[in-house]
């Protein structure tokens, strides 16, 4: 290939990858349930997705698990936080200190590395609460395979799964308040 056609290539892909919404995917599976699954596996293991239960391996550089025959590894890097305040204007001035974390999240499959990207965490600290913005960058790799929807879907099993283990316990209570509003209603 050609210079000029391997660049368009990679930009072929990187749109693909930005397209398919596979940045936000990732960052979803990562922030929202693989990180939190260390801590859950101590106090609730029943809210951590069963398929990926028995495999689950998580470290300080990754989080590994299979599903079906394929073995996942999500890698998580954060860079040092840079700091700036600002003190705002006017009459009603206040203090405001705001973190930017350089975060570069992978996902290798079958120890291949099959997706990367960069974003940016942003904590701004208020006097009233603190506020927190993600910033999508670059995707870095990108090598398309059958995880393009294997994630996504697996993504959407755990967030079911989850949903039906916090449906089952609400359940009691949803039917006492159901009988309670029949006695209410005369029904």
């Amino acid at each position: 290939m050609e210079p000029d056609e391997i660049r368009a290539e990679i930009e072929r892909r990187r749109k693909r990858a930005i397209d398919l919404k596979l940045r936000e995917t990732l960052w979803a599976l990562y922030y929202y349930y693989l990180s939190r699954y260390a801590e859950e596996l101590k106090k609730d293991p029943e809210m951590v997705y069963p398929e990926i239960r028995e495999t689950l391996e998580i470290s300080d550089a990754h989080i590994q698990f299979h599903v079906e025959e394929i073995t996942y590894r999500v890698i998580f890097k954060e860079g040092p936080g840079e700091r700036e305040s600002d003190w705002g204007s006017g009459r009603r001035r206040r203090f405001d200190e705001t973190t930017t974390t350089p975060i570069t999240l992978a996902l290798e499959a079958d120890n291949k590395r099959v997706f990367e990207f960069e974003m940016k965490k942003i904590v701004t600290c208020t006097p009233d609460m603190p506020i927190f913005h993600e910033i999508m960058g670059d995707v870095t790799s990108f090598i398309e395979g059958p995880w393009v929807t294997d994630v996504p879907e697996l993504l959407q099993k755990i967030k079911a799964h989850q949903k039906s283990v916090r449906d089952k316990r609400r359940a009691p209570q949803l039917e006492q308040e159901l009988r309670a509003d029949m006695k209410r209603f005369w029904l």
